[in-house]
């Protein structure tokens, strides 16, 4: 295989070697992708009345995810350690799963919806909490 057109992480996953932090990250994204795949199952449980409110749920759900997502992989690039935001990100994603799985089908009732608007801002918040752990966590793995 010609190496020279590939940037040099791509070929060292093609030669079977991952860039740093392959693992954790893998599973992180893997994690936060199945999120945002339950996520739109959710909405289309919540059978929105038109295709602007599905749309809108389904961008509005995933926005965390995308956010996580884009600070593991920017992270990922400037070469961090991973680990700890891996960490602080999985359980932030699927704790906002058990939110709307809460309010969804557990204990539907009339304020389910405020508590689906809601989830994203809640798992914002809870990340924010985590992340300077995770900030911490990383600054011991380096030195």
């Amino acid at each position: 295989m010609n190496t020279s057109r590939f940037p040099n992480r791509w070929c060292s996953v093609a030669d079977g070697v991952a860039p740093a932090g392959g693992r954790p990250l893998r599973l992180a994204l893997a994690v936060l992708l199945a999120s945002v795949c339950v996520s739109l199952f959710f909405v289309v449980r919540l059978q929105p009345t038109s295709a602007g409110a599905f749309a809108f749920l389904a961008v509005w759900l995933a926005v965390p995810h995308g956010a996580m997502t884009a600070l593991l992989i920017a992270l990922q690039r400037r070469g961090k350690p991973l680990l700890p935001w891996c960490v602080a990100a999985v359980p932030v994603a699927l704790g906002g799963l058990y939110v709307l799985a809460d309010a969804i089908f557990w204990h539907p009732d009339a304020q389910g919806a405020i508590a689906v608007v809601l989830t994203p801002v809640l798992q914002g918040v809870a990340f924010l909490i985590a992340a300077p752990l995770a900030w911490w966590a990383g600054r011991r793995m380096r030195g």
